[in-house]
């Protein structure tokens, strides 16, 4: 009967972490948005770059590290209510879910880095998200996801509109 208890309770605990721990992602059609905390974002423009420039700086450009480059996501988001706080929070997901957070990078750029305070209700607003990813990995991207640790729901994966 305890071999029975325990063996049951080896097994509920396998499928909560399963679910709570591990991601899971859901990917959505390209340029479709996804809702996360009261907030609509959708993809715009998923790009790599060897090099990001300052807007209106003579400083030379910021260079990824060797062997890797710079994934460049330009979102756009929309806050539904006023009880909502959409976070800021994204991740680019490779082959197999691996994932890399935004590079803590300051540059200068014409489209801001995301301001959570600066979404206001119903209007859309532009932001980019830079990411420092292996080279060998920037071919194999499957886009954007949007984390959300308060639920066990699968997380959304943002991809650009084709074309």
């Amino acid at each position: 009967m305890a071999f029975s208890l325990v063996l049951l309770y080896l097994i509920w605990w396998s499928a909560y972490t399963n679910v709570h721990y591990e991601s899971r992602y859901t990917p959505q059609a390209p340029g479709a948005a996804a809702e996360v905390h009261g907030t609509s974002v959708r993809l715009l423009s998923l790009t790599r770059s060897d090099q990001l420039t300052e807007v209106g700086s003579d400083e030379p450009p910021k260079v990824p590290d060797p062997g890797a480059v710079w994934i460049v996501a330009e979102l756009e988001a929309v806050r539904h209510g006023e009880a909502s706080e959409f976070l800021c929070q994204t991740e680019v997901v490779g082959p197999q879910g691996v994932r890399w957070e935004p590079a803590s990078v300051y540059v200068d750029r014409s489209v801001p880095s995301c301001d959570s305070t600066a979404l206001g209700v119903g209007q859309p607003y532009r932001f980019e998200a830079l990411y420092m990813v292996p080279r060998r990995y920037a071919d194999q991207l499957a886009g954007i996801a949007l984390p959300d640790r308060s639920t066990a729901d699968r997380t959304p994966v943002l991809r650009p509109a084709a074309g």
